[in-house]
C-alpha cells in the first residue's frame, strides 16, 4: 500500500460511514444538522474526481427540510407500499426478486470471514446497500491499521477487490440508478450519485471489476 492509497482509504472510510447512515437509517434532525453544521459536503474527505461524486455533492449542497426527507426515505426503502428502490442485492440478482436469497447468504459468508455478524436488532437481510457500506468502512479501517509497504499487496485491499467485484458492483449501480429516478428530494438523489461515485473510487483503488450479470429489476 502506498501513502497515497492510505490517504484515499482514510477518506473512503469516512464517506462509507456517512453513506451507511444515509442509506440505512431514517433521517433525523440530529443527522441532518450534523451534516450541514460541520460542512461535511463542503469538506468532503475525498476528491470529487468523477462526475457522479460531483453531481452528488452539488445536489447535497443545500440543507433540506426534514419532513420531505422522512417521507422520501420511507417510500424508497421502507414501505408499506411497493418499495421504490429496494436496497437488497437479492431483489436484483434472483428471478424471484425476494429478500434472503442466495446473494444474501454469500454476502453474509463474506462478512463472517472478517468476524462480522450483522445485528441491527431486527431480522434484516445482510445484503442491504447501507450495511454493505458499513462493511466497506470496516475493511478500510482494517487496512488503515496495516503498515504501509509499497512493495507488498495488502490482503485487505485484495479482499475489498473480491467483495466489490463479486458482491457489490454487479447490482448496486442499478439500485442507485433506480433510487435517483424514484427519489423526490435532491438529498436522496444526491446520496445516490455520491454512493455511485464512491463505489467507482473504491473500484479504481483496488482495480475491482464491473461484471455483467443478469439483473431482474
Amino acid at each position: 500500500m502506498t501513502e497515497q492509497q492510505y490517504q484515499t482509504i482514510a477518506g473512503l472510510s469516512l464517506v462509507s460511514r456517512f453513506l451507511y447512515q444515509a442509506l440505512h437509517q431514517s433521517p433525523t434532525a440530529e443527522f441532518i444538522d450534523a451534516i450541514y453544521q460541520n460542512d461535511l459536503i463542503g469538506q468532503w474527505p475525498l476528491d470529487a474526481d468523477n462526475d457522479s461524486v460531483e453531481k452528488g455533492l452539488d445536489l447535497l449542497g443545500n440543507k433540506p427540510e426534514l419532513k420531505p426527507l422522512t417521507d422520501d426515505f420511507q417510500a424508497l426503502f421502507i414501505g408499506p407500499d411497493v418499495l421504490r428502490a429496494a436496497p437488497w442485492a437479492s431483489v436484483y440478482l434472483t428471478e424471484e426478486q425476494t429478500i434472503f436469497g442466495q446473494p444474501t447468504l454469500a454476502i453474509k459468508a463474506f462478512y463472517s470471514q472478517f468476524g462480522i455478524e450483522i445485528d441491527t436488532g431486527e431480522r434484516e437481510p445482510e445484503d442491504h446497500i447501507g450495511l454493505i457500506f458499513t462493511f466497506l468502512a470496516h475493511l478500510t479501517e482494517m487496512a488503515l491499521q496495516q503498515e504501509v509497504d509499497e512493495n507488498k499487496p495488502s490482503p485487505i485491499l485484495c479482499a475489498l477487490e473480491k467483495f466489490l467485484s463479486e458482491h457489490v458492483l454487479t447490482w448496486a449501480p442499478r439500485m442507485l440508478h433506480i433510487m435517483r429516478e424514484q427519489a423526490e428530494t435532491d438529498f436522496y438523489r444526491g446520496i445516490s450519485f455520491a454512493a455511485e461515485g464512491t463505489l467507482r473510487q473504491f473500484a479504481q483503488l483496488v482495480k475491482a471489476d464491473y461484471r455483467i450479470v443478469k439483473l431482474y429489476r
